[in-house]
């Protein structure tokens, strides 16, 4: 899943303007940067679907190393729980889909600011 920091920097490229631009350029990249914010959609969306099955196996995965606690104190026990390393691993694959959805939601912005931007700069020719 992580080709699509690929497709990010393909798009990313359109981004600079070091030099002016005909109006069909500037015409061009908007129509492809609104193809970058429909692709970047989809992506939230399954990486969205994917939080949520992470979530419900973290919970699992953290109930399931409580109930072998031994300690006598329900502190300890969740303390124990959620330094168990099945526990650790569920929780930071948890936290890369949350990094790879703000990630996506970084560069949405991004690609909108730049559709609109190309999309001005095509009307002023």
């Amino acid at each position: 899943m992580n080709d699509f920091k690929e497709m990010i920097a393909e798009y990313a490229k359109l981004l600079p303007v070091g030099t002016s631009i005909s109006y069909t350029e500037a015409e061009r990249r908007a129509g492809e940067f609104l193809v970058a914010q429909a692709k970047v959609t989809d992506l939230k969306h399954i990486f969205s679907k994917e939080k949520i099955a992470q979530l419900s196996l973290q919970t699992a995965t953290y109930a399931n190393e409580m109930s072998k606690g031994t300690s006598k104190t329900v502190t300890e026990n969740k303390l124990n729980a959620e330094a168990s390393e099945a526990y650790i691993a569920v929780r930071e694959s948890l936290e890369e889909i949350e990094n790879d959805i703000a990630y996506l939601k970084t560069y949405y912005e991004i690609f909108n600011n730049a559709h609109i931007f190309f999309r001005n700069l095509s009307k002023e020719n």
